[in-house]
């Protein structure tokens, strides 16, 4: 097994308290924007109840995760060389993957997935929205853990939900936000600022901002086209925030976590070794 000193990935969950808040272009963009600065990224599609990051870059899935518990195909049979190089595993929408395997799949996930353990700069996971139980375990495990917020009072209310579940559950000390549909930086800094006090006042986590991502109606139009914002509208102000946030990600020091190296911590939920 490849040590956590050998591992050069690193996992960052990409996650939200619920639907709608952008989580998925937030993943897609990150992930671009990351190989367009020189990293060797991977996007991987976690919602397995609604996968669709494959679709908003425009490539067709004909193999996706589940081929792979199937033993129909191995890992290399599903990445695919997306934009500026990213590598992208498509995931299998309605499947039901994560609650179901049992210990030989698990295994055998993991084991596909560590021969890229020490090749590739971040893994960005795509998760599944809301708190169900297997979705909160694959995140706490990640070596970052990325909270999509919006200023809708519901979805402020289920980001507080998740956090919540993530440090009283999950012991997780650390959690990174991005603004996402805001009016500006300002406004954007101002929303974390209060969600932070908030969090701040019941829970022992720290929260740091990581950027904003303005409303900008190029974010929905690159959806209509089956493309990335970067690639669509690469002038366009979530394009220029994109890659903004990008290079904050890519600057950081992200300590290895021991349950980034066993497939995002699938090894760990399940107890597979």
């Amino acid at each position: 097994m490849i040590s956590l000193r050998e591992r050069s990935a690193r996992v960052i969950a990409v996650t939200s308290g619920k639907g709608g808040v952008g989580k998925t272009n937030i993943s897609v963009n990150l992930s671009v924007a990351l190989a367009r600065l020189g990293k060797d990224a991977m996007l991987v599609d976690g919602d397995m109840g609604m996968a669709n990051a494959n679709i908003l870059l425009g490539m067709n899935a004909t193999t996706t995760i589940a081929d792979v518990l199937a033993r129909d195909c191995g890992l290399e049979d599903v990445v695919q060389q997306g934009l500026s190089g990213v590598r992208i595993v498509p995931g299998h929408s309605g499947s039901g993957i994560l609650p179901g395997l049992d210990r030989n799949d698990r295994r055998r996930l993991a084991e596909a997935f560590r021969p890229y353990a020490g090749k590739l700069d971040h893994i960005i996971v795509d998760t599944a929205s809301g708190i169900y139980p297997e979705a909160m375990e694959l995140v706490a495990s990640s070596d970052m853990i990325l909270v999509v917020l919006s200023a809708e009072p519901t979805a402020f209310m289920d980001a507080y939900a998740l956090v919540k579940v993530l440090s009283l559950d999950h012991g997780c000390n650390a959690v990174s936000v991005v603004t996402n549909m805001v009016e500006d930086e300002t406004s954007g800094r101002a929303l974390f600022q209060h969600f932070s006090e908030v969090v701040r006042r019941f829970l022992p986590i720290r929260l740091s901002h990581l950027g904003s991502v303005p409303r900008d109606d190029h974010v929905r139009e690159s959806v209509f086209r089956k493309r990335c914002c970067l690639e669509a509208y690469p002038d366009s102000r979530a394009s220029a925030a994109f890659t903004r946030i990008a290079r904050v990600v890519a600057d950081a020091e992200l300590p290895a976590t021991e349950g980034g190296d066993r497939f995002f911590g699938m090894e760990v939920l399940h107890g597979a070794c």
